[in-house]
């Protein structure tokens, strides 16, 4: 009787108290004795997929009971609280497979025309971005620069980004990042670095600096040690190297610290 019983609980989860602490797959049985008199050898699948055996008495194989016919505990109310703010946080990271201006639509920003073709039509969709925006002065490039980094965040393309502009414009930068985008960057200049204990250029996920003070060569060796998934340099201009013998004529060319600044984070 307790082997025919047995026999159709193969292939199903059963709980086996005192063998194993989680219900398992039964895929076996063989009687141990006439007719099972001395106990039940079972072949057990776990959850993880590795085979087990164990030797059951009588007495256990006639309480023997499957799992997998239980009625589903029913869902906490914390827990389908839970569940909601994980699903919202699901569709919030993949929003923008939906929406292709999501950081649009989350900004506190009017775009224009010229700035979406510049970010959405030539910026993003490059495989590796070497984009150098040249429009004229009032056209909104920090607008176009603060889009992309939104949307690449939005898309957790990028996490520690560096921006290197003019030091009157830093403060200008932090502001209008934080107040259209919602991003927020520390800027780092001599008193906020030499008074950190630890560094900042490491600890500090999203920087403003000046180029000329990110240049000085006791502090460029520590810019240049950090992994930046996204370098925005505005005035960029500023950091081309210069002919170093005009008197001569020569056509040596002098490498400014400005532009070896700019071109080791390029190889970065």
């Amino acid at each position: 009787m307790a082997e025919s019983r047995l026999s159709t609980q193969i292939g199903h989860r059963v709980s086996l108290p005192g063998h194993f602490d989680v219900p398992v797959t039964l895929e076996g049985v063989r009687p141990l004795g006439a007719d099972g008199a001395l106990g039940y050898e079972c072949r057990v699948r776990l959850p993880d997929g590795t085979l087990e055996e164990a030797v059951i008495s009588p007495a256990e194989a006639a309480t023997l009971f499957r799992t997998d016919r239980e009625t589903p505990t029913a869902i906490k109310p914390a827990d389908a609280e839970r569940l909601r703010l994980l699903i919202e946080s699901a569709r919030i990271r993949l929003a923008y497979a939906h929406d292709r201006q999501f950081a649009v639509s989350v900004s506190g920003i009017r775009t224009l025309p010229h700035q979406i073709e510049a970010v959405y039509q030539a910026m993003l969709p490059q495989p590796r971005l070497r984009f150098l925006l040249a429009d004229d002065p009032g056209a909104g490039k920090t607008i176009m620069a603060g889009l992309l980094i939104k949307e690449l965040k939005l898309r957790e393309a990028i996490e520690r980004v560096l921006i290197l502009c003019p030091a009157p414009l830093t403060i200008q930068w932090q502001d209008e990042l934080l107040r259209w985008f919602g991003e927020s960057f520390d800027i780092i200049f001599s008193a906020v670095d030499q008074q950190q204990l630890t560094n900042p250029w490491q600890c500090s996920s999203q920087v403003i600096a000046s180029m000329d003070y990110a240049k000085q060569e006791d502090v460029r060796e520590r810019v240049w040690q950090q992994r930046w998934d996204l370098i925005v340099i505005d005035e960029a201009h500023k950091c081309s190297a210069f002919t170093k013998s005009r008197s001569n004529r020569s056509d040596e060319v002098a490498e400014t610290k400005r532009y070896q600044l700019a071109k080791r984070l390029s190889e970065a």
